[in-house]
């Protein structure tokens, strides 16, 4: 039987994921606390904008000697030798966890300007964190971790990409620039999803879910006390606590 996968929203878009004993921080930006680099085992960075990208941190974290995997052109603003290359289609193994590299470029947000590079990660078979992008993933998912709301996001698209993706549960991240009359915009759109009668069955701070085994799944569960940032809702929705 696989360990369980614990999963963390920090703030934003930023992650603490947990498998028997090892931990990846994902997205360590600027627009929330800074997270603690304590027992952290890797950074993965999905792309450079600065809401998922904290170069100081990044730094830190080598000069500790954990590895920090980012996108080619997101390696210039880290601005260190040792970061390694996240590679679409490369996979790699951090402690417990397999990681599986997707993804493109960042959605598009200006009509001549192209985005930065954006790589998404499938970690443990079963948790897929997309960044800003709407990329297929590599392989089965159980939990599908995608912004809510951003500049370049149309509720409709975010339904449609849901519909294509079909996860058991999804966080929605992404939420740190909205004040409370946006995030009450963000959950309607959550309960348009509830309403399709897809298995939504939870989006909260801290969940926890098996790892693949075989194309076989147990059934995920959510821990309602281990938030570090509040507690999480219970709602069968992809919701924002």
């Amino acid at each position: 039987m696989t360990d369980p996968i614990r999963v963390t929203k920090i703030h934003h878009a930023c992650l603490l994921i947990e498998c028997a004993g090892t931990r990846v921080l994902v997205d360590p930006g600027t627009l929330g606390p800074r997270p603690s680099l304590d027992r952290v085992d890797a950074v993965l960075v999905t792309h450079g904008h600065y809401d998922h990208l904290d170069p100081d941190l990044a730094r830190e974290a080598l000069r500790r000697g954990i590895p920090v995997w980012a996108p080619a052109d997101a390696r210039g603003s880290i601005n260190d030798d040792r970061v390694r290359e996240a590679v679409a289609g490369a996979s790699f193994t951090i402690g417990s966890l397999s990681v599986r590299v997707a993804g493109d470029r960042h959605a598009e947000v200006h009509p001549e300007l192209p985005g930065p590079q954006n790589r998404a990660y499938l970690i443990g078979e079963a948790v897929f964190v997309t960044g800003d992008e709407h990329c297929l993933p590599p392989g089965p998912l159980r939990l599908l971790v995608t912004p809510i709301d951003a500049p370049w996001l149309r509720a409709t698209d975010l339904i449609r990409y849901i519909r294509a993706v079909r996860p058991e549960r999804v966080i929605g991240v992404h939420d740190g620039l909205l004040n409370p009359d946006g995030l009450a915009v963000a959950r309607s759109v959550a309960a348009s999803l509830e309403r399709e009668g897809q298995a939504w069955q939870r989006c909260c701070r801290t969940a926890t879910v098996s790892q693949s085994d075989s194309g076989r799944t147990t059934d995920p569960r959510c821990h309602p006390n281990g938030s570090t940032t509040g507690t999480p809702v219970s709602a069968k929705s992809l919701r924002l606590a």
